[in-house]
């Protein structure tokens, strides 16, 4: 199921995956998906112990690079895996200001229009319930991160991560994940949380675990996937019952979510690959069992986006892969360029 590359010059394929909470119960599978994937390099997200992903980098292949997190109280981990040789790496912590960190390494691509490539792996916060959606959050990380760049050499490069947010035009599919998130209400598969909130069903008591994970199945849902589930306000459940699916109704949802993150990015010269490769394509990365909106990005500069050959969305009708659906709630992004 890979993709063969058809690049008439020397191609660099990219690659960028959220693994959700590093893999557990699903290594082997996300394994499988980056293997047909054959990048030669990877931003990883969400990654959590360590041993196993050393161990998927030799699997592959490959040198991991780890970004511990800002937070301290956070065990979730960046990674960069990469078959080519690695000049320096550095793992750039900001305390009170990201949760994760920014990663960044330099490669030598074998290349003679690009020969060494910076490569900078993001993780930006969700935090969909603070204020502007997570966005003012998402904003100052981001700024973050675009310091630090401008405090090295000048390099082509790319931004590469799991950004949760979006990108100006994108549509959100919000109406179709809000008939499913009431589905799996009434089907008692969201029930009552802590503070007003509406959590996936994991235990019922003394009940058969088993018997749990039977009935998310049965719902379409992948019962490993359930930490990717978002925890709701219970007052969203009665106030979007009614609402239809409805690109109408999309499309005034998605003109009250901000986009800061994504146009600050476009306002400083750096290209989104996919949306360079498929003007049109909503290339929908998230969430896997409920497919909503597109957060997982390829940026590139100019010099480096100038040679893009391809990009897609790995799990998707233009890259299927037998086994994305499942192996997290996130799709991985794909891209090759001409270096």
């Amino acid at each position: 199921m890979s993709r063969t590359r058809t690049a008439p010059q020397r191609a660099l394929r990219v690659a960028t995956y959220n693994i959700l909470l590093g893999g557990e119960r699903r290594r082997e599978i996300v394994s499988g998906v980056l293997r047909r994937i054959d990048a030669d390099v990877i931003a990883l997200q969400e990654v959590r112990e360590l041993d196993p992903i050393h161990e998927l980098a030799e699997d592959l292949g490959m040198n991991a690079l780890i970004g511990e997190p800002s937070d301290p109280d956070s065990v979730m981990h960046t990674a960069i895996l990469t078959r080519m040789k690695v000049r320096t790496w550095r793992n750039r912590p900001h305390h009170g200001r990201m949760l994760r960190s920014h990663l960044h390494c330099e490669i030598e691509t074998g290349g003679r229009r690009v020969p060494v490539l910076g490569i900078h792996c993001v993780h930006l916060a969700a935090r969909f319930g603070e204020r502007n959606k997570g966005e003012a959050r998402r904003i100052r990380e981001i700024g973050a991160v675009l310091t630090d760049i401008e405090h090295e050499p000048p390099l082509p490069h790319v931004l590469i991560g799991d950004f949760n947010a979006l990108s100006p035009g994108d549509a959100i599919l919000a109406t179709a994940f809000f008939r499913r998130m009431n589905e799996l209400r009434r089907a008692g598969l969201l029930v009552s949380g802590a503070n007003g909130t509406l959590i996936p069903l994991v235990t019922a008591g003394d009940g058969d675990p088993r018997e749990i994970e039977d009935r998310w199945r049965r719902a379409g849902v992948d019962p490993r996937l359930l930490g990717g589930i978002p925890v709701l306000p219970r007052v969203v459940s009665p106030l979007t019952a009614g609402v239809p699916v409805s690109r109408a109704m999309d499309r005034f949802l998605g003109r009250l979510i901000e986009r800061w993150t994504v146009e600050r990015l476009l306002s400083e010269g750096y290209v989104d690959c996919y949306r360079r490769v498929h003007p049109r394509a909503r290339g929908l990365t998230c969430a896997t069992w409920q497919l909503a909106a597109r957060v997982d990005y390829v940026f590139a500069t100019p010099d480096v986006a100038s040679g893009v050959v391809t990009a897609d969305v790995v799990g998707s009708r233009t890259w299927p892969d037998p086994d994305a659906a499942a192996a997290s709630d996130h799709f991985p992004v794909v891209a090759d360029f001409s270096v």
